[in-house]
């Protein structure tokens, strides 16, 4: 069973923007237990299966929050698999990754997130993957977050590029938070791909 997917246009004004992510993290949080955990499973499964988490040694990922899909399995498989992971951090404006180990503890963040508390930094740079929560994408690979910009203040190195090379930053999110279009701004960092419970998406 999988989340429905969106169908809506985001209208370019930020007010609307606004009223997007208030439906559409509504309609994530609303989601069946068993619809998400059948997502959740589908979802995690098709992060395994992507060449570029095969070939990754330093992976960034998040632990959800407020609906988002869950990675907790596919953590521990990573790990089997000889894979360093990495979970944000924020500092003030300012997002930063660090080590998320099996024995490490976690704290809460001022926005009730769980983050490492004494794992070992990295610069985004480094990092080969980057497993990114979002609000809402497009299939131009246009990403809307809650609205902090902290992925795209991280991330903007890659905004000059003309290759990827790495990180490579993939959103994970139901399908019900694929919209039809998305007004990208001059400050946003493209996704290099999605996942989903229906799929993956490059862009």
């Amino acid at each position: 069973m999988t989340a429905q997917a969106g169908s809506t246009t985001s209208p370019p004004d930020t007010a609307a923007r606004r009223q997007l992510r208030r439906e559409l993290r509504a309609k994530r949080r609303a989601l069946p237990i068993g619809t998400r955990a059948a997502a959740d499973r589908a979802i995690q499964a098709n992060i395994r299966r992507l060449p570029e988490f095969h070939r990754a040694r330093h992976v960034a990922v998040f632990l959800s929050f407020d609906g988002e899909p869950s990675l907790a399995s596919l953590l521990e498989a990573a790990r089997l698999r000889g894979k360093r992971l990495y979970a944000p951090v924020l500092v003030g404006m300012r997002m930063t990754f660090r080590e998320l180990v099996s024995s490490g503890a976690l704290k809460t963040n001022f926005f009730g997130i769980l983050e490492p508390e004494l794992g070992a930094a990295i610069d985004a740079r480094e990092l080969d993957l980057v497993l990114t929560p979002l609000v809402a994408f497009d299939d131009r690979g246009v990403r809307i977050g809650v609205g902090r910009g902290y992925y795209d203040r991280c991330f903007r190195f890659l905004r000059g590029r003309t290759r990827w090379r790495r990180p490579k930053l993939f959103g994970v999110a139901y399908e019900l938070q694929r919209v039809a279009e998305l007004r990208a701004h001059a400050w946003d960092v493209p996704l290099y791909g999605a996942v989903t419970e229906t799929g993956v998406r490059r862009f």
